[in-house]
């Protein structure tokens, strides 16, 4: 999720609120209230500080205003926006509450605030205005809607992530305490909306990291068709606790109609999750997910985060599926009703690399899979099998009463949308083929080659005028030990699928 935006957002809002407000009431009694400000300003963000109005009005209270604030940093480059600018601001206390200890300010109000988060830069000798004391203060209300703040990125060319905060309001801001926050953040990608609350603070000064936060969330209506390949209406709710840089989160994921695009088949995603985030960077390490669809199950582990020559996050992740059906994992994979039914498990390494391709055509699996008593779904496949397993037994004159189980397992790597597999192995009683090839995923076109091992001998597979025939090939197609050895090929389609031998 996106807490690491959210609670990077919440704090530098704080921080410029407690700035302007404790320069505020400093110097409220200064008969240069504006050039003290922008100075008082100036050594809190070590920057330059521009303010093109301020209002003072003492009835009926005591309030101040101001327009066009803008803050820029020391050695910033000057192609950077400004690190923050605000287009109104108005405090309103009384004269009691400023005489009190902490002062006190009844309600603040920011209009159009941006927060322009540059990249990290190497630390700086710290400046002698830098250890101005701000003085004690709390603020009841502190509202900030309509809260821009893009992160800008370290190479030049690339765009910035923007995010907009439709609602913030602070309650008990101050210096040197905790903060209760209530915001409703937009999320950029997946578009949808996170309402958060919780505590935040106090702000450590000295390791902005150490700075603790708590809270809850909900996420509604994310709209993952964002995500070129897949769609689905997701809803997410869960907690985190920690500093920013380290949280610690847990929650849930729902979505009802997921699906992959090419495939075109809904299942019910249910997901639950541990995470450790990093507020300063947004890598996050996930211990572990677990996803349901189905009567499906499968654990993850891995992380998120941005590989050496890459430009954007990738998904690498450890994945295990214990219990599963071949059905459930089929709607992902094709359209139309499975070609099999049955137990399936696997075990594989996933990763998602950033970029805008389909999901299908991008995402790399590495793993081993085995598939246990399945059948086929159309009953002249299955009619086929379960003949190959009479004949390669030599049994002709039985009733073929038995319910013929196939095995499936084998090593296979998905890679620029086609599955390769090598030990594929497909097992029914008195038969087994190994085969090894390539599927694509976006043409649906099967290449294999391999082996079909059969317990009786070519000939003892027919009857009459054909068995004696194949009496006479019997040696060229002999097993290690008895049987038949034959090499064959499948090539076509998945609709349209050809079986031969491989001459």
């Amino acid at each position: 999720m996106n807490y690491k935006r959210i609670l990077l957002l919440v704090g530098l809002v704080l921080v410029v609120i407690v700035v302007l407000v404790g320069a505020y009431i400093q110097f409220l009694v200064s008969p240069t209230l504006r050039e003290e400000l922008v100075k008082a300003i100036e050594a809190n963000f070590d920057g330059t500080a521009e303010l093109t109005d301020l209002q003072i009005s003492l009835f009926p209270g005591l309030s101040v205003s101001g327009k066009n604030l803008v803050i820029r940093q020391h050695g910033a480059p000057s192609e950077l926006p400004p690190l923050i600018s605000i287009g109104d601001f108005r405090a309103k206390a009384s004269f009691v509450g400023l005489f009190r200890s902490p002062r006190r300010i009844e309600r603040v109000s920011l209009e159009q605030l941006r927060i322009n988060i540059p990249p990290k830069r190497e630390k700086e000798a710290r400046r002698e205005d830098e250890d101005r004391e701000i003085p004690e203060f709390v603020i009841g209300t502190v509202e900030a809607d309509g809260t821009v703040l893009q992160m800008l990125p370290k190479k030049r060319g690339k765009k910035p992530l923007v995010f907009e905060l439709h609602q913030l309001q602070i309650k008990d801001a101050g210096t040197g305490q905790p903060m209760r926050y209530d915001a409703l953040l937009k999320n950029a990608k997946p578009p949808g909306l996170i309402d958060t609350e919780g505590v935040f603070g106090p702000w450590d000064v000295e390791d902005p990291g150490n700075t603790p936060v708590s809270g809850k969330y909900t996420f509604k209506d994310a709209d993952l068709s964002v995500f070129k390949g897949i769609s689905g209406q997701l809803y997410s709710e869960g907690k985190f606790g920690g500093v920013l840089r380290r949280l610690e989160a847990e929650g849930t994921t729902d979505t009802p109609a997921f699906s992959v695009t090419r495939a075109g088949q809904r299942v019910h995603l249910k997901t639950t999750y541990r995470a450790i985030i990093d507020g300063t960077n947004g890598d996050t390490l996930l211990q572990p997910v677990k996803a349901s669809f189905g009567d499906s199950e499968v654990t993850c582990q891995g992380g998120v985060y941005e590989k050496e020559g890459t430009n954007g996050k990738s998904v690498v992740l450890d994945t295990r599926m214990t219990r599963g059906r071949l059905e459930d994992v089929m709607k992902l994979a094709v359209s139309g009703a499975p070609p099999l039914v049955g137990s399936v498990s696997f075990r594989a390494k996933m990763e998602i690399p950033p970029g805008e391709q389909d999901i299908v055509e991008k995402l790399s699996l590495d793993g081993v899979f085995e598939l246990a008593k399945a059948e086929f779904t159309d009953p002249e496949v299955q009619n086929k099998i379960e003949d190959l397993s009479q004949s390669s037994r030599g049994k002709h004159d039985e009733p073929n009463d038995e319910r013929i189980m196939s095995n499936l397992a084998g090593s296979f790597r998905l890679a620029n949308g086609t599955a390769s597999f090598s030990k594929l192995s497909f097992n029914v009683p008195g038969a087994q083929v190994k085969l090894a090839g390539h599927y694509g995923l976006v043409n649906e076109e099967l290449d294999f080659k391999g082996r079909l091992l059969m317990q009786e001998k070519l000939s003892g597979t027919q009857t009459g005028v054909k068995s004696v025939f194949l009496r006479l090939v019997d040696p060229f197609f002999k097993g290690k030990n008895t049987g038949t050895d034959l090499p064959i090929k499948i090539t076509g389609t998945r609709a349209e699928p050809k079986f031969g031998l491989d001459w």
